[in-house]
């Protein structure tokens, strides 16, 4: 027989086997009892747009993650008065709207602006800075306004002389040396906080991966030591950073990991500024490697057809509805 005839003969069975063959079955999906499925949002003060983060609380009540984590700045802030931030956090909550899943907050320069917020953001919402570990994944909530009582009082006198240099003439408020200190921009955390979170990752050398969560990119400051210890003694574990604070979305990969700026989720866009969109952030671990995916508010559509709680008629485009700072 020659080479093509028997070519064409195993050509032929094999291909009789492929139809005669029987197709799988279709069963049930694999149980993943290790995924780790959550929101996060991103700054929704600083010049509130009303309305927008209701379209964020009912966007993640659609998704129901495992949980809400946040980058901070939930309230209004910069007050001393009690019945103020009582009142503003109620408010908050009763956006929020997801009263069966857990939410875990983080301080923002909003929610803690002087010494009197500070008492009473620790003995009314919890913790300025703390952990957990969920199936085998370490969540740590850092204090990025970690300043000292007299620190907040030279803050505030110095903020209070750059608005009234604003409320003057805009174009001098760069100047004043509220706008120029380092901690309005990348915040600090004290040596206390920094041990504990160093006692922490000692104590969890184990976890599949870490993540931490910061108002202010504490992370950028050149001249900042303790994050520094921080980021030294997980070079050897797997991890991720996201913070806020900046109003425009940023990735940064450094050291290999990924360090993960929020935009909005309601709070003030900024004119100029790139990538400004109102987002939530969902984060999915799986196995040992984690997954990322930003929603954009006015890209959600219930339905219907329309965007969740109103959001029809909210704005939602950085030209039309961002403002000079």
């Amino acid at each position: 027989m020659s080479h093509t005839k028997t070519f064409a003969l195993i050509t032929f069975f094999i291909g009789c086997f492929a139809i005669q063959a029987k197709a799988p079955d279709f069963v049930a999906p694999k149980e993943q009892p290790d995924m780790v499925r959550f929101a996060i949002i991103a700054d929704l003060t600083g010049g509130e747009r009303p309305g927008v983060f209701n379209v964020a609380a009912e966007g993640i009540a659609r998704l129901q993650p495992d949980f809400i984590m946040s980058i901070g700045d939930l309230i209004e802030g910069g007050t001393e008065d009690i019945a103020q931030m009582n009142k503003e956090w109620r408010t908050f909550k009763a956006n929020l709207n997801n009263p069966d899943i857990s939410f875990y907050p983080t301080v923002g320069n909003h929610d803690i602006s002087n010494s009197v917020m500070r008492d009473w953001y620790e003995s009314t919402i919890g913790p300025r800075y703390y952990h957990f570990v969920y199936k085998n994944a370490l969540f740590i909530v850092i204090d990025s306004e970690d300043f000292s009582d007299e620190f907040f009082i030279e803050l505030k006198q110095k903020r209070d002389k750059a608005i009234e240099a604003y409320k003057t003439n805009p174009d001098q408020f760069a100047d004043t040396e509220y706008a120029k200190m380092p901690q309005r921009h990348y915040g600090k955390i004290s040596k206390q906080q920094t041990d504990y979170v160093l006692k922490v990752l000692k104590q969890n050398t184990e976890v599949r991966w870490t993540f931490l969560f910061m108002h202010k990119p504490v992370w950028q400051d050149e001249n900042e030591s303790n994050f520094k210890l921080l980021e030294d003694a997980m070079k050897d574990r797997s991890y991720t950073v996201f913070n806020g604070h900046v109003h425009m979305y940023q990735h940064t990969h450094r050291f290999g990991m990924d360090y993960i700026q929020l935009a909005t989720s309601g709070g003030k866009m900024f004119a100029g500024k790139s990538q400004n969109m109102d987002h939530i952030t969902m984060v999915a671990l799986s196995d040992d490697k984690p997954t990322y995916l930003n929603i954009k508010l006015d890209g959600m559509i219930d339905k219907t057809g329309k965007i969740p709680a109103k959001g029809d008629t909210l704005c939602f485009s950085a030209s039309d509805c961002a403002k000079s700072k």
